[in-house]
C-alpha cells in the first residue's frame, strides 16, 4: 500500500470551473428532462433541472458563469479561496472563465496568492484531465496534498476545517461527506430548517455503530495527486451520482485481483451486519447504498491502494454546489431576500467576500454585460432556460427583477439566518 506521510496542511489548490459539453443542445435538454421528470414522479424532494453545456450553444450554459445577485458564481468561489490560507491556486477554464478571473484580480487583488490560469481542454473535459492540468502547474512534492475543488460551491467560505484537518497527514484522499443530520440536526422539529434541499442515496453508520447519516457524495477532495492513482479516481468520480459508486467500486475490484482477494472479507462483514444495523438504527430502508464508516475506510483504503478516510461536516455550503436550475434560484431568492432585509449591502450580511463581491459588480460587470453574449440580458436568457425545461414559472418579472415565488421565502429566510450567524462567528473567531 502507497504509504501516507503528508505535511500537515494543504496550501495548494485546484479549482475548476470547467464541466462536460453534450454533442448538442436538443441532448443535453432531453437529459435534464428526463432526470427532472423521474425525480417529480418518483416523489423527490430534491427536483433538480440540471444545467448542461453543449457544443452547439451559440452561448456556452456553463454554469459557473451564471450571476446570482448579479455576480458571476466563479466570483464567489474565488473571493472564498483568495480569502483562504492557501498559498498557491491553479483555477483551470473556459476563455470566458479566464476573462472574468483577470477582471476580479483587477478590481480586488489577489491577496497575496499566486495564482495561474489553464485553459480546459474541450477535447478532453474528464476530471482526470483537469486535475493533469492543474498538476502540471503546480510544483507539488510527494508529501504533499492539495485540494481540488469545482467552482459552483458559492458559499463555501469557511475553508479551514478542511484545509488544515488532523488527518490530512495520515491519509492520501479525504472525502468530506454532507451529511442531512449533521448540517440539520432541527430537521425532525423544523423541517423548513433543511433550506438546501438535495436527495441523499446513502447511508453510513458511524461512532462504532451508534449514529447512522444520511449521506450525499462531496464536493471538496483534499487529494495527494502523487499518491493516488487517478484512473480509480476517475471511475469513482463518474459513478458517484444516484447511488451508484459500490457497483462501480466492485467492477473496479474485478479488474485487479489481488486486491480483489483481499476485499473479500470487508464484502462478508458488510453483506452480513451492515443491512441488520441499519435496522435497528432507523426503519427507513429506501437507499442506494450504505456501509459501515471503518469498513468502508478499510476497504475503500485496499481498493485505491492508500489510505483513505471519509468525515462529515456540519456546514450546508458544502452541499450548495449549483448543478441545476433550482440550486441556482436558491442562492438568487437568498441573496434578494439579504437585500430587502438589510439594504444594498445585504450580501456582505451573509458572506465574508460581500464587499469584494459587490465592487466587482459595480466595477466590472458593466464592462463584462458588454463583452460576454450572457450577461447582455441574463434575466431573458434565464427565463427562456427556465420556459425551456418545462419549469412552472421564470424567476424575473417584466423589469428584468427576481420576483421571489412565495414557497421559497420561508427557505431564503432560514439560508440568511444561517449565513448571517455563520459570518458573525467567523468575525468574533
Amino acid at each position: 500500500m502507497i504509504p501516507a506521510k503528508n505535511r500537515p496542511c494543504i496550501e495548494k489548490g485546484i479549482v475548476s470551473f470547467s464541466h462536460d459539453r453534450f454533442p448538442s443542445r436538443a441532448q443535453a435538454d432531453a437529459t435534464s428532462l428526463a432526470k427532472a421528470r423521474r425525480e417529480i414522479e418518483q416523489g423527490k424532494s430534491g427536483v433538480s433541472h440540471l444545467i448542461l453545456r453543449a457544443c452547439d450553444d451559440s452561448i456556452d450554459r456553463l454554469k459557473f458563469l451564471f450571476l446570482i445577485h448579479g455576480i458571476p458564481i466563479m466570483c464567489y468561489a474565488l473571493a472564498n479561496v483568495l480569502r483562504s490560507s492557501l498559498k498557491e491556486i491553479v483555477v483551470v477554464g473556459s476563455h470566458e472563465t479566464e476573462k472574468i478571473l483577470r477582471s476580479y484580480l483587477d478590481v480586488n487583488g489577489s491577496n497575496g496568492k499566486k495564482i495561474s490560469f489553464v485553459q480546459e481542454d474541450i477535447s478532453n473535459l474528464s476530471i482526470l484531465n483537469t486535475l493533469s492540468l492543474g498538476k502540471n502547474s503546480l510544483d507539488l512534492d510527494l508529501d504533499e496534498m492539495i485540494l481540488f475543488q469545482p467552482g459552483d460551491l458559492p458559499f463555501l467560505y469557511d475553508m479551514e476545517k478542511t484545509l488544515k484537518d488532523e488527518d490530512i497527514k495520515n491519509h492520501n484522499l479525504i472525502l468530506w461527506l454532507n451529511s442531512r443530520q449533521k448540517m440539520f440536526p432541527d430537521l425532525e422539529e423544523c423541517p423548513e430548517s433543511e433550506f438546501v434541499r438535495r436527495n441523499y442515496h446513502y447511508r453510513g453508520i458511524y461512532d462504532g455503530g451508534k449514529e447512522c447519516h444520511d449521506l450525499k457524495e462531496p464536493n471538496i477532495y483534499p487529494i495527494n495527486l502523487s499518491r493516488v492513482e487517478m484512473d480509480i479516481i476517475e471511475y469513482l468520480h463518474s459513478s458517484r451520482k444516484d447511488g451508484n459508486i459500490f457497483e462501480a467500486g466492485i467492477k473496479k475490484a474485478a479488474s485487479l485481483p489481488t486486491r480483489l482477494l483481499r476485499l473479500i472479507p470487508n464484502f462478508i462483514h458488510h453483506w452480513k451486519h451492515f443491512r441488520r444495523d441499519l435496522k435497528e438504527l432507523r426503519a427507513n430502508r429506501d437507499y442506494k447504498f450504505g456501509a459501515h464508516a471503518s469498513n468502508f475506510h478499510q476497504g475503500a483504503s485496499i481498493l485505491l491502494n492508500t489510505p483513505f478516510i471519509t468525515k462529515l461536516h456540519d456546514d450546508p455550503a458544502f452541499v450548495s454546489d449549483v448543478d441545476a436550475l433550482e440550486d441556482w434560484e436558491d442562492f438568487e431568492a437568498m441573496t434578494d431576500f439579504a437585500q430587502r432585509s438589510y439594504g444594498d449591502n445585504g450580501l456582505a450580511e451573509i458572506h465574508p467576500g460581500g464587499q469584494e463581491l459587490l465592487r466587482f459588480k459595480e466595477k466590472a460587470m458593466p464592462e463584462l454585460k458588454k463583452q460576454l453574449p450572457l450577461y447582455a440580458d441574463f434575466p431573458a436568457y434565464i427565463n427562456q432556460v427556465y420556459n425551456d425545461m418545462e419549469m412552472p414559472g421564470v424567476p424575473y418579472n417584466e423589469n428584468g427583477d427576481y420576483a421571489m415565488p412565495p414557497d421559497r421565502k420561508i427557505f431564503a429566510e432560514m439560508g440568511c439566518r444561517w449565513y448571517r450567524n455563520k459570518c458573525k462567528m467567523l468575525q468574533s473567531e
